[in-house]
């Protein structure tokens, strides 16, 4: 092992035995480590968007005053200033045009991103398990593949009436339907399914990580026995 694999290996164990020190109630090793963390990430991402944003999208076009880009670099540019401004007292509400555009562009990505790269295949996956091919085969009806079916879409609809809440108002309290409830209480099964497999997995990949730093550890002390 050479001089840098073994600073870093030192560094490594360092960092992992003080977020293990929050075990024993010390919260200043902890807090040291945590605060490394976010300045390595905040460093980490401040040199990405200056090398992949700001240098060939603002600072290059606008160098270049005869370019095709030197007058679209100008609207970030102009944006950037007036986010800025939001720092003093006076340029709040001038700096509220960015922050507007920014909010704007991130909500539009987001509901193109949730149709096109979840809701839409999700959709057309379960619209998919209806498709005669799936169901019958050589004339037989494939019962296995209709129950799936007919589950998938079971917890769709449930999952659906959770967020249902339309009902009659009595004494100033909502009151949804028996049937909406009954319905709504199979969606609440279907989520606690799902939240417990996104448990399992985050569950798993926190082990994972968490034998990693073990196995560095006793790497690291069998170098020195």
């Amino acid at each position: 092992m050479n001089l840098p694999e073994l600073i870093t290996l030192i560094i490594s164990v360092a960092l992992t035995l003080m977020v293990f020190s929050y075990i024993l109630g010390d919260r200043l090793f902890f807090g040291i480590a945590t605060h490394i963390l976010i300045g390595v990430s905040a460093g980490f991402l401040a040199l990405v968007a200056i090398q992949k944003v700001i240098l060939p999208y603002l600072i290059l076009p606008l160098a270049d005053p005869d370019g095709s880009g030197f007058w679209l670099a100008l609207v970030p540019l102009v944006l950037s200033i007036l986010l800025v401004l939001t720092l003093f007292r006076r340029g709040i509400q001038a700096g509220a045009i960015p922050l507007a555009f920014l909010g704007g562009v991130m909500a539009a990505l987001a509901i193109v991103g949730v149709t096109r790269g979840t809701l839409a295949p999700q959709i057309l996956s379960m619209l998919g398990r209806f498709e005669p091919a799936q169901l019958m085969r050589e004339a037989q009806p494939q019962w296995s593949a209709i129950l799936e079916a007919l589950m998938i879409l079971l917890g769709v609809i449930s999952v659906l009436f959770v967020f249902h809440h339309r009902g009659q108002s009595k004494a100033g309290e909502l009151v949804r339907p028996v049937f909406l409830e009954g319905v709504g209480s199979i969606g609440q099964i279907f989520i606690g399914i799902t939240f417990g497999a996104l448990f399992v997995g985050l569950f798993s990949s926190a082990l994972i990580a968490l034998i990693s730093s073990l196995s560095e550890i006793i790497r690291f002390i069998s170098l020195w026995f």
